[in-house]
């Protein structure tokens, strides 16, 4: 539906934008389990010693982006369903901070006992830090709510 201005209304704007996030979870999602695949491919055939050094951070990480990708996707439902300051979302982007600061942390884990050089990886800091994102976003969205419950109960 189109205003005057031949703009699209907000409702169509808000649906490209999460069918854009969609493709992009699980495109995201496909990459990286081509990659694990042509990862076991290439170690399966030279290097059996380094297979599970080297498959388990790739697995851990396939395993975070799958929760996330169902999270988020439960989340854009929720936003299609008009739901879009609720405990339920607010827990889910909890639930996804989590998850990336787990990944973070084992990713940091398996660097220092698995890898064989002690040069720094700086992956492990990028999924701490979106951890952390996500884990801020949360509680912003509670607070949110909060207020909002507050101002309905004032009218």
């Amino acid at each position: 539906m189109k205003n005057i201005f031949g703009k699209k209304s907000s409702k169509e704007e808000l649906e490209f934008v999460m069918y854009c996030l969609i493709i992009m979870c699980v495109s995201c999602l496909l990459f990286v389990f081509f990659r694990n695949l042509d990862l076991c491919y290439d170690l399966g055939k030279d290097d059996i010693d380094g297979l599970i050094a080297k498959l388990l951070p790739e697995n851990v990480t396939l395993l975070a982006m799958a929760i996330c990708s169902v999270l988020i996707y439960l989340m854009l439902r929720n936003v299609q369903k008009g739901l879009v300051f609720t405990k339920r979302n607010s827990n889910l982007i909890m639930t996804i901070g989590v998850v990336l600061e787990c990944n973070g942390i084992l990713q940091m884990i398996f660097n220092a006992f698995l890898s064989d050089t002690q040069a720094g990886n700086t992956i492990p800091m990028i999924y701490l830090l979106l951890g952390v994102f996500f884990l801020f976003i949360a509680c912003l969205f509670k607070v949110g709510i909060r207020m909002k419950e507050e101002q309905d109960l004032t009218i």
